[in-house]
């Protein structure tokens, strides 16, 4: 059961459609047919460790009861359907850098029977008193449980601390490891053994046969899991051919090796749910702990990495100078959450001096739904073009599955609207045009759809098959999958968001994908206008000191004269602004504050340059022309960088709280996506 459970569970790890696309078994392959054609390597870091391991004289120390806890915690952390609350505490205080710690409510009478055998099981195997009779009996009975899954790039300790502030006990990872490497050995091997081929004359069937080719994939799966590295990268196809590994081993090793190799490249397809499992293994550790078996709701918490997203270095002119001279300061967060989560909390703390202006939380909780109703609605409109109105049989059949899909996308767009409401947001008319006109067919047909013997399609006779395919197009274009909830506390430095599993989904080992966007702000009440003014008085101090050399109002023609004193002059151009610059409330540039005031902090630099540019030119002591030119630059570009710093900080003074990181049928048809400060996700998830 445990095998059956964990092998659906890594089929939901697949990507979305990629099961649809596994072949299914052609056969029975005996002895004498034809060679399969080879097959690219799907589990390349196994390969690998499979031709490089030394082939054991002896069976690797892998037990039976070992395989069942481990495909027991693997099910676990998988499903996770003994949480009932996750709430994540993001705290942003330098700009790239940001703290979560991860509050996890459990629940220990949500787990399945056999998930709690396996825990007992493992406290028999793993307790010193069930060899010793003699020694007594702890006082409190535990369980073990995993509460969830870091990623093995990481390396920082994690504790795991209860409600009252106590370390809980928790396994090592060589002991989880090696509990894996029992399961996922044991759920190979009951793939391969359900083949047909396995009893027939195969490569399969000698496979499980031969003791050598079982102990090789045991020893396998233990280097790769149990040892701190592993083979990174794809092999290539010639690897496998001219590697002459150095692995001393007993003789026939190399046919050995090339055995288990030609299965699993023969039964890739079939061992495609598997190769994301094992990817699963591979990559990520389980933090597995013991609870207190006595009370049933344990409040859980640990302290869990962020990793900073790479943002692409391609980015436009435009898009670089909207960054630098923007008034807001965006973070996204993504984050990966078990689809059987009943609810889901994400609270935010900036620091003293910048508040949340704005947090919003899109999931893709419907996506599947999306996806399956815009296939049903091409394949409807497919349906609808051969369709012959002679074939009453046929046309009540067509009927009643367009009442399906309508009624799916009346549903969806229901929800959606419900979600803009909320929001306070209006959806886009145009976006859904199509989407909208077979909604208001589908309810204003309802009373008709609804009468058991009517024979009349009220839907099919007002459907076209351009139709159905313009909204199947919109559901995909415009997410209609992806629900949105926006926070409507007042802005502080502090913020949370809430989101609530509406529908129940009873998928096992799905996850959701959550994309938190946050908007911050300068609260401190600093205006720019303090680094305007210093600007003006930086042009100006440059202004009356080539008007007072030149001695005439217009200083910036031939009239432009040196000075005899220019060390006076250059003092002059030099400390004032300094002095003021001193005056300046500039944060530190690395702080969030800092960026927040970047285009202040610009426009000062700029300044400052101004002054220092003018005090060279004098220095040198030129005349004429030349110096009257520079002095009229120095004296325009503060002017002017203070102009449009003014005028950038008045265009971003209302943001559409729509352009956050709505979905795209929440944002109207010509709206510009809106830059990124900051990318965070959660600890091992990869977002497409």
């Amino acid at each position: 059961m445990d095998i059956i459970r964990t092998k659906r569970a890594a089929e939901t790890i697949a990507p979305a459609g990629s099961l649809s696309r596994i072949p299914q078994p052609r056969g029975v392959v005996t002895g004498a047919a034809s060679p399969q054609p080879v097959q690219s390597p799907r589990m390349p870091s196994l390969e690998r460790a499979i031709r490089t391991v030394p082939v054991p004289g002896a069976p690797p120390p892998l037990s039976r009861e070992g395989a069942a806890v481990g495909l027991a915690f693997l099910d676990m952390a998988l499903r996770q359907n003994h949480i009932r609350r996750l709430t994540e505490r993001l705290s942003f205080v330098e700009h790239g850098v940001a703290s979560r710690t991860t509050e996890v409510d459990v629940r220990l009478s949500l787990l399945d029977p056999s998930q709690r055998e396996a825990s007992h099981l493992f406290q028999r195997l793993s307790s010193r008193s069930a060899r010793d009779p003699e020694q007594e009996q702890p006082s409190t009975p535990t369980i073990w449980v995993p509460v969830t899954r870091i990623s093995r790039l990481s390396v920082s300790p994690i504790d795991v601390v209860d409600a009252a502030g106590n370390k809980l006990p928790r396994l090592t990872q060589y002991e989880t490891s090696r509990l894996l490497a029992s399961g996922l050995y044991r759920l190979l091997k009951g793939i391969l053994s359900s083949r047909p081929e396995s009893r027939q004359s195969s490569n399969v069937s000698r496979l499980l046969r031969e003791e050598q080719a079982r102990w090789l994939i045991q020893a396998a799966l233990l280097a790769l899991l149990t040892e701190r590295t592993r083979p990174l990268g794809d092999v290539e196809q010639h690897e496998y051919g001219n590697l002459q590994t150095s692995a001393v081993g007993a003789p026939g090793a190399d046919d050995c090796r090339d055995l288990v190799l030609s299965v699993l490249r023969q039964y890739a397809p079939q061992l495609d749910s598997y190769a994301n499992l094992l990817d699963v293994a591979l990559n990520d550790y389980l933090l597995v702990t013991a609870l207190d078996l006595t009370k049933d709701d344990h409040l859980l918490s640990y302290d869990a990495p962020v990793h900073l997203r790479e943002q692409g270095r391609a980015a436009g002119p435009a898009r670089v100078w909207s960054r630098s001279t923007s008034a807001r300061y965006r973070i996204q967060y993504l984050a990966r959450i078990p689809a059987s989560l009943r609810s889901y909390h994400v609270v935010a703390e900036t620091e003293p001096g910048v508040h949340i202006e704005a947090m919003s939380l899109v999931t893709d909780v419907d996506e599947a739904t999306a996806k399956e109703l815009a296939t049903d609605l091409r394949a409807l409109a497919d349906r609808l073009r051969r369709h012959k109105s002679a074939r009453q049989t046929e046309t009540r059949l067509l009927e009643l599955e367009l009442q399906s899909a309508l009624g799916r996308l009346s549903e969806l767009l229901r929800s959606r609207q419900w979600d803009a409401s909320q929001a306070g947001l209006e959806m886009s008319d145009d976006a859904l045009q199509h989407s909208r006109w077979l909604a208001n067919l589908y309810l204003s047909a309802e009373p008709l759809v609804n009468e058991p013997d009517r024979m009349e399609a009220p839907l099919l006779t007002n459907l076209t098959a351009d139709r159905l395919e313009h909204a199947a197009d919109e559901v995909d274009r415009q997410q209609l999958g992806s629900d949105f909830s926006v926070e409507n506390d007042p802005a502080s430095s502090r913020a949370h968001a809430y989101w609530r599993r509406t529908s129940p989904r009873s998928s096992d080992g799905e996850h959701t994908s959550v994309t938190c966007t946050l908007t911050l702000r300068d609260a401190t009440g600093v205006r720019p206008g303090s680094v305007i003014a210093f600007a003006v008085a930086v042009a100006t101090t440059i202004y009356l000191v080539g008007a007072l050399l030149a001695g005439s109002p217009w200083p910036y023609g031939r009239s432009a004269n040196g000075s005899s004193n220019a060390d006076a002059v250059v003092a002059v151009l030099l400390l004032v602004p300094g002095f003021l610059y001193t005056r300046l409330d500039l944060p530190m540039r690395h702080t969030i504050l800092g960026h927040l005031r970047r285009q202040s902090r610009h426009l000062a630099h700029l300044s400052i340059a101004s002054a220092v540019g003018a005090s060279a030119v004098i220095a040198t002591d030129v005349h004429g022309p030349a110096l009257g030119g520079m002095l009229g630059l120095t004296t325009a570009l503060p002017l002017l960088a203070a102009a449009l710093v003014h005028r950038r900080l008045a265009k971003h003074r209302d943001l559409a709280p729509a352009r956050l990181s709505a979905p795209r049928w929440l944002l109207p048809p010509a709206a510009t996506p809106v830059p990124t400060d900051a990318v965070f996700q959660s600890t091992g998830w990869h977002h497409e």
